[in-house]
Order: structure tokens, then sequence, then C-alpha cells
């Protein structure tokens, strides 16, 4: 069976050109359809799909360009190719303005016209991917993506809905791995710069050295090693969105320096002179206060205003407990895709645990560990055994005192406080070795020696 062509509409009021064009278009493995008859078009546009329409600039009825109009209305993107014999400039200038994808003279060329049916078609089947991609990233980053039933975040949901359309500034605030960055995605998502991109930067995870640089870019031979020209983050995001996370990070004299780029809306690449006009929206994120942190002199208060236009606070995974079931389950599904495991389900001890710990690193945690669970689970049912031991909240059964001597039960007790205490401030540090042992006020090499005595592995706790 012969594979159907694009389909092709051609309206003219001239039959012998109708008939002509059609046998062409068949030719060059087209389907053609053919009418003298504009309002009938108008019906055919309007209940079948056409992948292009040739259209006489001058019929009785309607001219070309007003038929181009009313097929806009019908199918915005569908790519129209006005025809005449009285072709001149200002003709095709008018055409094109209107929204005409070409405009040619009769008689043309059958190759050239194949050329215009191609090209036009190409760019035809450009718009629908990129609407395709557009649909797939607001799918990605719809709020179903982002579980929750609880009160404070249906509240975020509407404020996100709410601000999305604008331009303003937005500052999101919460702990770490409570889903600032999925946030400001979702925002980028419902914008009306969501065909434009998405760029992010860390903070905390670019070297000093290199900060102004990636931020703003730079000129050939500004800096030793420095060959090409290179565009900045910054830059590379005009007319979409730029995400900054963790903007305390940004030292104090690039914090002014970013300052004056929001205000002025033009940056200078680092060795040029140029000023370079920019376009970007601003969604910035912090896991500390605020206003702690212009307290302790890490985020200059100017700064803070001009990005705290609208503030959107990301409560923990422990605020809202009710959420943690309806996450565990999400990721649940997600993992056994990704792991061919099939049926998978919680035991009502394992949801237990799950709803009594205190979650430090947030949701991100929580699918570390539901993606753990998976792996390890060799049942339809996670049990309790399957998370992590650190997860677990029974108790082991009362120790029986008239077997030990009191140095034994001492030393019994201390054991099992030392381990309790360490897998604390693992937890709490997400494995940070340096911060743990200056909170326990004990040497790194001392805090190695008790993890590996407890069998405690830092790497449990790390990019949760």
């Amino acid at each position: 069976m012969n594979q159907i062509g694009p389909r092709i509409l051609i309206i003219d009021d001239e039959q012998d050109f109708l008939d002509a064009t059609a046998n062409l278009l068949r030719r060059m493995k087209y389907e053609p359809m053919t009418t003298k008859d504009v309002t009938f078009a108008l019906e055919l546009i309007e209940s079948q799909p056409y992948d292009l329409v040739l259209c006489d600039l001058q019929m009785p009825e309607l001219d070309g360009i007003e038929m181009l109009h009313r097929i806009q209305h019908y199918s915005k993107d569908l790519p129209v190719v006005i025809i005449s014999a009285y072709g001149t400039i200002d003709r095709a200038v008018a055409c094109m303005k209107a929204g005409a994808y070409e405009f040619i003279e009769k008689p043309f060329e059958a190759d050239h016209l194949k050329v215009v049916i191609d090209r036009a078609l190409h760019f035809s089947n450009l718009i629908e991917e990129r609407e395709h991609l557009l649909q797939q990233l607001k799918a990605k980053y719809k709020f179903e993506n982002i579980i929750s039933k609880s009160d404070v975040m249906l509240r975020i949901f509407d404020l996100i809905e709410s601000v999305a359309p604008t331009d303003v500034n937005i500052l999101i605030t919460g702990e770490s791995g409570t889903g600032k960055e999925l946030v400001a995605r979702s925002i980028h998502a419902r914008s009306n710069r969501n065909a434009k991109p998405f760029v992010a930067m860390n903070c905390g995870a670019m070297p000093e050295s290199l900060f102004e640089s990636e931020l703003f870019g730079h000129e050939k031979g500004a800096f030793t090693g420095a060959d090409q020209r290179k565009i900045g983050l910054m830059e590379y995001a005009n007319k979409g969105t730029f995400f900054l996370d963790e903007v305390s990070e940004m030292k104090h004299t690039l914090q002014a320096k970013f300052l004056r780029v929001l205000q002025e809306r033009e940056l200078r690449r680092l060795g040029g002179n140029a000023q370079i006009p920019i376009n970007v929206r601003i969604i910035s994120a912090t896991n500390q206060a605020p206003d702690q942190l212009i307290d302790q002199n890490l985020l200059r208060a100017d700064l803070y205003y001009r990005l705290n236009v609208v503030n959107i606070h990301i409560p923990p995974l422990r605020e809202r407990r009710a959420d943690i079931q309806l996450l565990a389950d999400h990721f649940l599904k997600k993992a056994m895709v990704t792991s061919n495991k099939k049926n998978l389900r919680f035991s009502r001890e394992s949801i237990a645990i799950l709803e009594t710990y205190n979650w430090p690193g947030n949701v991100r945690e929580l699918e570390n560990i539901v993606e753990r669970s998976v792996a390890l689970s060799n049942d339809n049912i996670i049990q309790s055994t399957d998370l992590p031991d650190y997860l677990q909240l029974v108790e082991p059964a009362q120790e029986r005192f008239d077997t030990l001597s009191f140095k034994q039960a001492k030393f019994n007790a201390i054991e099992k406080t030392e381990k309790h205490y360490l897998i604390f401030l693992m937890r709490k540090h997400l494995g940070n070795i340096t911060r743990v042992a200056e909170e326990a006020e004990m040497t790194r090499r001392n805090t190695y020696r008790l993890l590996q005595k407890h069998g405690i592995d830092p790497n449990d706790w790390r990019d949760l």
C-alpha cells in the first residue's frame, strides 16, 4: 500500500490552474485537494488536517491576504504560500507581513515550487516539534511532579500560577532538598519565556576564581588561558530565565556587579568594554534565612530587595508529613521503571518508619532512600529491613542486666549512645565529616575512627 504524502490544499479561481497544479503535485508524491470556492476551502481547513495551503492572491470573493487572515483563525501554524500572476514587490511584502510563508509568481518552475513546498513543510514540522517539546516541558514540571496534598503546598501552586506569566524576580527559600530548582523550572515552563533557555547556576559549587567569568563571560585575552571569547551563563539565558541557586555564596564584590546588571539590564564581559543588553527573568534561591544572611553580612540588603520581589518558601518535609507516603509511592513508581521491577509496595511498618523520620535531606533524601530500597528488595513488599539502618525506629529488646556486670552494661550504653549521636550528626550535616567533627569537638581523624568502629558509612548521607 502506497504511503500518503503531505496533504496540500490549492485555492484558485482558475480551473485549468487547479488541474495542472494538482497533477504536478501528485507527481511530486504530494496529496493535493483543489477548490475554487473560498467558503468551502475554509470549511475544509476547519474540519480536516492539511500540511500546506497554496492560495491565489486575487479571487472574486476574497483576496489572498484576507483569506490568509481567515486561515490563521482556524490554524495559526498552517503554512500558506500565496501565488499571483501579478507579482510586485509591494504585494509580496504585504503578503509576508500578513503571515504568508512565501510569495511566488505565476507561471513558476516545477523545481522552484517543490523547493518552496519542501521548505514550508520543514518549517511546519519544526513548529510542531517545538510545540511538542513545550508540552513535554510543561508536563515534566507540572504540579503533579511537585507531589503534595498539603494546604501549604497547594497555596504555593496557586502562587506559581499567578507569578509565572509575569517577569517579576522571585526568591525561593527552603532547606536543601525541598525542590527549589524544580519550582523554578515549573515557573519557567508556565512563563512566556518557556521557549527560551532556562539556565541554572549554583553559586556554592563554583570556584571563586571562575565565578565572574562563568556569570558574565570573558573576552579573548582577559586573563591567562582565555584564548577565545566565552559567553557567560547570564548572557546565554537572554530572553529566558536565569536561576541563581545559593545566591548568598556569591562574594560581596560580585554581588555589587550582579546588582548593577539587574538595575541597568546590561552586562560587560570580563576584559571587555562593550555593554551588552540582556533580557532575563531572575529566579534565585537560598537554603538559609535571608534576614540572618543580611545580619551576617553574607547577602547585600540592596541585592536581596531586588531579588525578593516575590518570595516562595518551600516548607521542609517534616512539616508536611501528610505528603510523605504520597511522595514515597511516586518515587516507587519511578524506581520500578528504571529497575525493571513490578508490583512493588511498601509494608505498613516501612511507611510508619518513613512518616516518623525527620528527613533532614527532605524530598531529595526520600527519593534516594526509595531508590535504594527498590534496588535491595527481593520481594514485592518493601520491608523495614530494606530501609537504611539509621531509619529504624524499633529498639532492640531490653537487655537482661542479670547477665551483665556493671562495667559491661555501662560499656554497652556508651556504645549505643556513641552510635546514635554519630548518626544524628551525619543526618544533620549530610555526611560532611568536617562539620560533624567540629560540632562533636573532635578531630577528623578521631571522627573517622569512630565511624569505622560503628560501621557508619558517610556516603549513605551524601548527595541526598
